[in-house]
């Protein structure tokens, strides 16, 4: 008997054999099926933790307006930020604040939303953090960078890189001084 007729017989008694067909089809559609749900995690922690940083800032900023914030400086509105965005993993290190005082009448938006970390240099941006006078109108961002939990999923690669590393998460805010009178 030669080769190729015992090749023809195994391959003849091997396509009608059906053994084994569930294993190719959880071989082929397991790795999209995870795929897709790693996505979906990393969708979900990115807008919870966004929601958070906002919903952080803006109780932040709302102790400034009230007066529970008696000396507003970065480290004060930061730890207040990030006291409130709990969700937020590693804020307090990767979280940056620009507090600046704006004209209401002559408004002109900032060229840029916020300035990030970068955390490869270890060096913060230098941007403005005042704490302005009475009557004036105060514009408030923060931005905090995350590394993705699942980074070679298709949103993780698919997500904008920050200077340095992770992605950016930002939030911003507007408040008026009240008077002290």
């Amino acid at each position: 008997m030669t080769l190729l007729r015992k090749l023809n017989r195994l391959r003849q008694r091997h396509a009608r054999n059906d053994d084994g067909n569930a294993t190719i089809e959880f071989a082929l559609i397991f790795p999209m099926f995870m795929f897709l749900i790693m996505g979906s995690y990393e969708i979900g922690y990115y807008t919870v933790s966004s929601a958070m940083l906002e919903r952080g800032l803006d109780n932040a900023v709302r102790d400034v307006r009230l007066g529970n914030m008696p000396t507003v400086t970065l480290d004060t509105l930061k730890s207040a930020t990030c006291e409130y965005a709990r969700y937020v993993r590693n804020c307090e290190e990767n979280i940056h604040i620009a507090l600046e005082p704006v004209d209401a009448w002559n408004f002109t938006r900032p060229t840029y939303i916020a300035e990030c970390i970068d955390r490869s240099a270890d060096v913060a941006p230098s941007t403005v953090f005042e704490d302005g006078k009475e009557n004036e109108l105060m514009l408030v961002r923060a931005c905090v960078n995350v590394d993705p939990i699942f980074p070679t999923t298709w949103i993780g690669a698919a997500m904008q890189r920050t200077e340095g590393s992770g992605y950016a998460i930002v939030a911003t805010g507007g408040f008026v001084n009240e008077p002290n009178s």
